[in-house]
């Protein structure tokens, strides 16, 4: 048979190639057309296939359209001239040569045509004549024709042997738009754009697979293994969001109502190629409105399929991570609880979030961002847990908790603290109600926690999206479902609006009085000496109302500078540093540590003498520790700022006169210097006046004796061990007080010093503290000449220079990396002004 089928075509070719006349064109094309369109065969009669019967004109037409199509197309493109469309005229072109390539065998005409005019090199008559013909090959018809002749061959080949021209055709179809658009830049159509092109496929996509719902519904096979794969190429190409977007809402309104629907969803979205797969299934999970339709789109799948379920379960929740990713986790976690057979999935998640999370090498080497993604995660499944699991799981998953909260808590970072206690709070409510309950000092208020307990719940049914019903008002295809619950929602409306009306009776929208403004009557007196301030600060039990007093005037009473300020310095320190809030005073921590600050300030060596020795006491908690090194910063900030001078010119009195020349003068001075043009003025205001920098004395004071002690570990302090949020703080601290001793001489040693004391903690484990490097890395860049940087510390310099380099290309926190980046950019730009200031 193939025989008679190439004998014919080569008939077909040479009379094609040699034709002239119209006559000869017009008995080629009916010939070709009887061959490629089988209902023409019938009623035709022609010489070439004149002795052959029925059954054998179909058996060739059948090899023709198979084997020989593509050469038959060939010929024909060849023949798109002016001179053969003058002979032919436009109307037997129509009529004759479009037909041959719309209804003929599609596949070998898209791929002739879409090879025609990508390989042309130049735009040729024929070249436009085949944009003219593709433009009306892409329509949804069309394409929906060639993806359901593509749905009855694919399945019967693909499994046995790897249809080229197939793989072809997906490839032709996800890269058009790119392709088209490079050859014909500014000619180029719109139904070529992708903006018009991917949702043009999308419809004819969607009408493939009504075919198949029907084909599947009277019982007949079909396959979706193209279909499948033209959607993961088209994802993967970057077409998701537009294909999806099109094809989604079509069809969450039938897979609603009709199982065979949710059956040929799951072939079509779950039987993408593996390379495909996350590609579809993430931009998938983030359409979906509700995780009720994720397992309608994509059934079980995640429990026979092991590249789903690696996906679903591991890497989209423990290796990446998502900007705003509610739906997303509330929909994967919803769809591996909705049934019975994920549900042993769902705990096996559930003990390997709990583990990663409170993994203390894990919160190391991860980023913030992500560490805060398995939060969510964990925060979703805590609240999907079933009554049953809270039973038989709980010790299991508290003991876990414990080692996880733990590492949470001793995190130098509060964010990191804020998630250890809110994820602690609801696993212990949710696991035991009924138990013992941990209770932190959290501030429910918090973004932070305010945005993880929003994501507690499992979300309900919300129904049809607006855009899902648009469609269904379009199509009519409203289900019973829908209709019963329409009164539903309505008779809970009516009832709400009864019990609104009855609480307009109640006096609960009186507008209360505005008590801002109001000020508290205190019984006593404020202190009017620092001594007497002290005193009330003492006997804090005694007298609530005069201790609070006495802390609200204590900056103001230090600041006016006694003369026996001195003398009682560090006795005021030592009564503000262990002064508690057991009376809930308001502004209690600002007042005293503005109080603080204020005494460094005015007696700068004895204070940070005293607070620099105590912060390596005994006897002290974190939190004091902190304010120490707190007040030291800010102290050190204000001593190196000149002091604000006041210019306001005060009013000077005004003499009465009544002698009339100094008006008159008065007036012509005016008039003058109204007329008077002047091309620079002189000086308006007068110069700064030079003082001394008040740090200059007491920065090495600041500055050394908190770097005498960190490296000995001690029962109550361990800054190079377990108290890394002190060391954290601590190295801010020292970045804070060299940078208030720059354009000081004892700045070079300061950095030295601040370089040599930093250099071990580089490759700390705790991400907070390699920040604090960093900062403290840039602060002796600002604060130390560059000549001094570029001369004594060369070889630090090139050391650091790796290093920066190193944090920014393996350090897992993107902070880190930040701050690196901005360290190198510093020092490369200090090393250019010291070398342009050498060579002039």
């Amino acid at each position: 048979m193939e025989t008679q089928a190439l004998l014919v075509v080569k008939e077909i070719t040479n009379g094609l190639r040699v034709a002239e006349t119209k006559e000869e064109i017009i008995k080629w094309l009916t010939i070709i057309r009887a061959l490629f369109i089988p209902d023409n065969l019938k009623s035709y009669h022609s010489p070439i296939l004149h002795g052959y019967e029925c059954t054998m004109l179909s058996s060739i037409s059948q090899v023709v359209t198979s084997q020989f199509a593509k050469r038959i197309y060939e010929q024909l493109i060849a023949k798109f001239s002016l001179e053969f469309i003058t002979e032919v005229t436009t109307d037997v072109f129509n009529s004759l040569m479009i037909p041959i390539f719309l209804e003929g065998p599609l596949r070998d005409s898209f791929i002739v045509l879409f090879n025609t005019i990508t390989d042309s090199e130049k735009k040729t008559f024929g070249f436009y004549k085949c944009v003219s013909v593709l433009e009306k090959f892409i329509s949804q018809n069309i394409l929906a024709q060639l993806l359901k002749n593509e749905s009855t061959s694919y399945g019967q080949t693909y499994s046995q042997i790897v249809d080229i021209d197939a793989e072809i055709l997906l490839g032709y179809l996800s890269s058009f738009s790119e392709k088209v658009a490079n050859k014909l830049q500014h000619e180029n159509s719109d139904k070529f754009l992708p903006q018009n092109y991917i949702p043009t496929l999308g419809l004819a996509i969607i009408d493939t697979l009504h075919w198949a719902h029907d084909l599947v519904a009277t019982g007949q096979d079909v396959s979706l293994l193209f279909v499948s794969s033209l959607v993961g190429k088209l994802c993967l190409t970057g077409f998701a969001d537009v294909l999806l977007d099109t094809i989604v809402p079509l069809l969450s309104i039938r897979v609603r109502a009709d199982y065979i629907w949710c059956r040929v969803c799951e072939r079509v979205f779950a039987g993408v190629p593996d390379r495909n797969l996350e590609a579809v299934v993430v931009p998938l999970l983030k359409k979906l409105s509700w995780f009720g339709l994720v397992d309608k789109f994509l059934g079980d799948c995640v429990v026979h399929n092991t590249g789903v379920q690696m996906l679903i379960c591991t890497k989209l929740l423990l290796y990446r991570s998502f900007p705003k990713p509610k739906q997303l986790l509330q929909n994967i976690i919803g769809y591996l609880t909705t049934f019975h057979t994920r549900r042993h999935l769902f705990v096996e998640l559930v003990f390997r979030l709990l583990t990663v999370w409170g993994d203390k090498s894990s919160m190391k080497h991860i980023s913030a961002e992500q560490h805060l993604y398995i939060t969510r995660a964990l925060v979703v499944c805590i609240g999907a847990l079933k009554e049953q699991e809270k039973n038989t799981l709980r010790s299991d998953l508290l003991q876990n908790l414990m080692h996880g909260v733990q590492a949470h808590l001793e995190s130098s970072d509060p964010n990191t603290r804020t998630l250890g206690m809110t994820v602690a709070k609801l696993l212990t409510q949710t696991v035991d109600s009924s138990g013992p309950q941990l209770e932190y000092d959290l501030d429910l208020n918090n973004p932070a926690v305010k945005d993880l307990l929003s994501y507690r719940e499992l979300p309900e049914d919300p129904g049809p999206t607006l855009d899902e019903e648009s469609l269904m008002s379009q199509t009519g295809e409203i289900s019973k479902e829908n209709e019963q619950l329409l009164p539903e929602s309505n008779e809970k409306q009516k009832a709400e609006e009864i019990n609104d009306d009855s609480e307009l009776d109640s006096d609960d929208d009186l507008e209360p009085y505005d008590m801002s403004n109001d000020k508290k009557v205190m019984s006593t007196a404020p202190p009017k000496y620092v001594r007497e301030c002290m005193e009330g600060l003492i006997c804090s039990s005694d007298n609530p109302d005069k201790t609070e007093l006495c802390l609200q005037h204590a900056e103001s009473l230090i600041r006016q500078k006694t003369t026996d300020l001195e003398e009682i310095a560090v006795e005021f320190a030592k009564i503000l540093l262990h002064l508690e809030n057991t009376h809930n005073f308001d502004k209690f921590l600002l007042n005293r540590f503005s109080a603080l600050v204020a005494l460094t300030v005015h007696c700068p060596q004895k204070v940070s003498e005293y607070l620099s020795s105590q912060f390596y006491e005994r006897n002290y908690n974190t939190r004091q520790r902190m304010d120490i090194l707190e007040v030291l910063a800010n102290a050190a900030q204000e001593l190196s700022q000149p002091e604000k001078q006041s210019h306001e010119k005060k009013p000077s009195p005004v003499i009465a006169s009544n002698s009339g020349p100094s008006g008159w003068k008065e007036v012509v001075q005016k008039r003058i210097e109204s007329n008077t043009r002047r091309f620079a003025h002189g000086r308006t205001k007068p110069e700064p006046v030079a003082t001394l920098n008040k740090f200059t004395q007491v920065a090495g004071q600041f500055f050394y004796p908190l770097m005498a002690k960190a490296d000995k570990a001690q029962a109550y302090l361990d800054l190079l061990g377990s108290d890394s949020i002190l060391l954290f703080r601590l190295l801010y601290t020292l970045a804070i007080i060299l940078h208030s001793a720059i354009n000081l001489p004892c700045a070079k040693q300061m950095g030295q010093a601040l370089l040599e004391f930093t250099w071990p903690l580089r490759f700390h484990s705790d991400s907070s503290v390699r920040q604090a490097v960093l900062i403290a890395t840039i602060s002796v860049l600002l604060a130390v000449p560059a000549h001094f940087l570029m001369t004594d510390l060369q070889a630090d310099m090139t050391e650091t220079t790796a290093w920066l380099e190193g944090v920014i290309d393996h350090d897992p926190d993107t902070e880190c990396q930040k701050w690196a980046t901005q360290a190198l950019l510093l020092l490369r730009e200090q090393i250019r002004k010291e070398f342009e200031n050498s060579s002039n």
